[in-house]
């Protein structure tokens, strides 16, 4: 890709989409699930809602893809700010995509184990409980953990160059923040990864997420003034803009 036209308003449009196709497809994935993950019985639930657990695994799948779309399209602007930083957040959304695999994985398999033994079956208890723990610590580890950690450095690379207004990249870093503090008490067995404290701190990043979509779909980057003076690939001459780059 031409580094001169890499923030044009059509290449950060298509980023603000893989945005939005993220967020919405988490939501659908996670309400498909809900029946399933909030059981008694895992197995009965499995049984009763495979239909749902095959789309809800469908809609992760779709969430892995704009995941990694946003990487892809966000790794060439990132870079310029910072060469290390930069491909450290497609690391981290990699991991964070992987965790969400997994989970999804972990789903699918409780809907077979469900369909081919039967709630009856010896150990079949055990089997979906676990396959549902799998899945609620890959949560914990992808969607919370490292979404918090990913989104801590695009947001603070967004700051320093001033890519994004400076109020917008300061709401991402304090819900990056609020996230990633999510999934440490999670993991230390705190709160639950579905309270309702869980969902009211993540609140905050999720409308991070929206607003930035917005602002890159009708405004684009702003006009970096650090990165000529940090990186030095563009020419001072050269700049940002919404529209198309001089």
């Amino acid at each position: 890709m031409d580094p001169n036209n890499i923030s044009t308003r059509r290449h950060a449009a298509i980023t603000g989409l893989f945005f939005i196709t993220a967020t919405v497809t988490a939501i659908i994935g996670l309400l498909l699930y809900k029946p399933v993950i909030d059981a008694a019985d895992p197995i009965a639930s499995a049984s009763a809602h495979a239909g749902r657990i095959g789309w809800g695994a469908f809609f992760e799948a779709l969430l892995c893809l704009a995941n990694c779309g946003t990487a892809v399209m966000m790794l060439p602007v990132l870079s310029q700010v910072s060469k290390r930083l930069g491909p450290a957040y497609v690391v981290f959304r990699s991991l964070e995509v992987e965790a969400i695999l997994v989970g999804a994985v972990s789903m699918l398999a409780l809907a077979s184990v469900a369909g081919s033994t039967g709630q009856d079956a010896p150990g079949a208890q055990a089997i979906g409980s676990a396959l549902i723990a799998i899945h609620d610590w890959t949560f914990v580890f992808g969607p919370h953990f490292m979404l918090g950690v990913n989104t801590l450095i695009y947001s603070s690379l967004f700051l320093r160059s001033g890519l994004m207004p400076r109020s917008l990249a300061a709401l991402g870093i304090i819900g990056a923040g609020l996230i990633l503090i999510v999934g440490v008490i999670e993991l230390l067995g705190v709160i639950a990864p579905y309270s309702d404290t869980t969902m009211l701190l993540a609140m905050p990043i999720a409308v991070y997420e929206m607003v930035l979509a917005g602002r890159l779909i009708v405004k684009g980057y702003n006009a970096p003034g650090a990165l000529t003076s940090r990186t030095n690939p563009v020419h001072p001459r050269r700049q940002y803009s919404s529209g198309q780059v001089h």
